[in-house]
């Protein structure tokens, strides 16, 4: 069998299950998720006892969508705000620029081997892959679109990218869209969120958050920084702060010559064995954040300056305030006021962000260890919010990208006959990648 009539043969597969499991629900009178608490800030408090088949579900509806995961599109509904914009054609670049028509995915550029890295290239077949699975599980249409997505750290202009920028004075239009590492992340401590998911489940369901190991812990190349941002030694900073303490867990990674293996990496699910989980941004955003926010632990992280498409469920409380240095400390400076202007009261948070220097880090898990009723109810609530509320989940996933190309069609006005191209088909496309071409 060639490749080309595999990647059919998977397609009728998919497109097969699909139609068995549309005729199921509709012999077994399904009628729809469970309603959930229509305030975005309340979603992460759903029990997941309310119907988690629904997080397996790749068919829900539009309306079922929302009605499953209050407030998911809130990354989409800011980037509309900054109304409609032009989308030029780019002739060379780091771009991926397709189309759908008649809810069928063409290909009209892509970078190849000349312009990506094999890492980069993989990234753009596993975020082509999800979108295609979004658009062929749709029980709906979706609409005729044009668009472009970036999978560089940073994002490009004009486009969907796994991040953007916080505070953006240029207003850019950057449309975040789910991290490559819901198809696949070829790392073998990390692999696919799915895979990942099932495995933090198997062992947060036997390890209560006072069986874990009270230590704050992080594993990352300490190079791997964001030189022209606020914080340009961030990593190395936090490695100095923690060496020799009792409170810590923290290692640079010691890579292999192949920069996949590491001989002191976690596999991603073992972070879950630690109250604490530090949280570091790199080059731009850091995708192993949703990793940890399944994990019935406190992520500790300076304010995030770059938001994935479901960082804004993130309800922080700020370690200034936990330990009483409010209206005294230099944190948060106003500019992290600017990005995260509104703080939760302990009860109510599901994260800590601390000091971006890390001078409050050690004393920051000392109190939270002097409380841990607190501390408990903040982690509980991180993995109530992503995992019970299904935030992070196959079917979330695909309600967002058809969110998510839905909002774009309203704003994004293509400029250019290059637009108009035929394309490649998608399954013309990946086939040719298979085989060389």
């Amino acid at each position: 069998m060639s490749a080309r009539q595999r990647v059919r043969l998977r397609s009728c597969i998919l497109l097969g299950f699909a139609c068995l499991l549309s005729i199921f629900m509709l012999c077994s009178g399904f009628d729809g998720p469970h309603n959930l608490k229509p305030d975005l800030y309340s979603a992460g408090s759903a029990d997941s006892s309310q119907g988690p088949s629904n997080h397996d579900n790749l068919l829900l509806t539009e309306a079922q969508c929302r009605e499953a995961f209050p407030g998911f599109d809130g990354e989409i509904v800011e980037a509309k705000a900054l109304g409609p914009f032009d989308l030029p054609f780019k002739e060379h670049g780091v771009v991926l620029q397709a189309k759908i028509e008649n809810d069928e995915l063409y290909i009209i550029s892509a970078p190849g081997k000349g312009d990506l890295s094999a890492t980069m290239l993989h990234r753009q077949s596993a975020t082509i892959h999800q979108l295609y699975r979004a658009i062929k599980t749709s029980p709906e249409p979706l609409p005729n679109t044009s668009f472009a997505f970036g999978t560089q750290d940073r994002p490009v202009d004009a486009s969907l990218s796994f991040a953007r920028p916080i505070i953006s004075p240029s207003r850019k239009r950057i449309f975040p869209m789910p991290h490559f590492s819901f198809w696949s992340w070829p790392l073998p401590f990390i692999n696919s969120l799915p895979a990942a998911a099932r495995a933090i489940a198997a062992l947060e369901d036997t390890l209560p958050f006072a069986a874990k190991d009270p230590r704050a812990v992080w594993r990352g190349t300490t190079w791997f920084n964001n030189g022209a941002g606020s914080h340009p030694r961030l990593r190395q900073d936090l490695v100095a702060t923690a060496a020799g303490s009792l409170w810590a867990d923290v290692q640079a990674l010691r890579w292999e010559t192949n920069s996949r293996e590491a001989r002191n990496a976690l596999p991603i699910q073992d972070f879950c064995r630690y109250r604490y989980i530090i949280h570091t941004e790199g080059i731009g955003y850091s995708g192993r954040l949703q990793f940890h926010q399944l994990c019935e632990s406190v992520v500790l992280s300076p304010p995030l300056e770059w938001m994935q498409h479901t960082t804004h469920l993130i309800r922080p409380a700020f370690s200034s305030t936990l330990l009483g240095r409010a209206d005294t400390s230099r944190y948060p400076s106003a500019y992290e006021r600017k990005g995260w202007p509104r703080e939760y009261p302990v009860e109510d948070a599901n994260m800590v962000f601390v000091a971006s220097d890390w001078s409050d880090l050690g004393e920051t898990v000392r109190w939270l260890e002097d409380h841990q009723d607190v501390a408990a109810g903040i982690a509980r609530r991180q993995r109530e919010t992503y995992h019970g509320g299904g935030y992070l989940s196959p079917a979330a996933e695909v309600c967002y990208w058809r969110a998510l190309l839905r909002g774009w069609n309203q704003v994004a006005r293509p400029v250019g006959e290059k637009w108009h191209q035929p394309g490649v088909p998608f399954e013309e496309y990946v086939s040719g990648r298979e085989d060389g071409r």
